[in-house]
């Protein structure tokens, strides 16, 4: 080859230098440079999952406080339909309890007016006997015609 002008031994060294060039440019430049852009390229498709993880998080997280608001609206018509509930039935129960007073004053009083009743009967039939009484004791003692008679009697009652 020394023909075309090709020394052997310098084309040798030129070999072995290129070899060389790309193997410290492989060792200390390129594979240090694409080792960095592998881990970069690692660190956003990590940061890529991440995101994505906490999207699917914070969607889970949406529906899961859409359903306890959810529930706490059901819990809290519940709560509201019981107090009503109950409430009705208190206002029922005192109306209950209203009307029993109410009928057992009614009756104590009926009770009342009709003892008031038959005392006032009594003391007025005791009364009407010592009228008639004193009457016919006025009328034994003085013989009188039948004129004075009803007139003491008139005069009596």
């Amino acid at each position: 080859m020394s023909a075309i002008g090709v020394n052997w031994a310098n084309l040798v060294v030129q070999i072995l230098a290129f070899a060389l060039f790309i193997y410290v440019f492989w060792r200390y430049a390129l594979g240090p440079v694409t080792k960095m852009l592998d881990t970069r390229q690692e660190r956003i498709r990590e940061s890529i999952e991440a995101a994505q993880r906490v999207e699917r998080e914070l969607q889970e997280t949406r529906a899961q406080n859409e359903q306890v608001l959810h529930e706490a609206r059901r819990e809290a018509q519940e709560i509201v339909a019981r107090a009503r509930e109950v409430s009705d039935q208190n206002i029922a129960r005192s109306k209950e309890q209203a009307q029993v007073q109410a009928d057992e004053v009614i009756a104590k009083a009926r009770e009342a007016i009709q003892s008031e009743t038959a005392q006032a009967r009594a003391e007025l039939r005791q009364e009407i006997a010592d009228l008639a009484v004193t009457a016919a004791s006025k009328i034994v003692r003085a013989n009188l015609d039948r004129a004075a008679q009803s007139r003491l009697i008139e005069e009596t009652l």
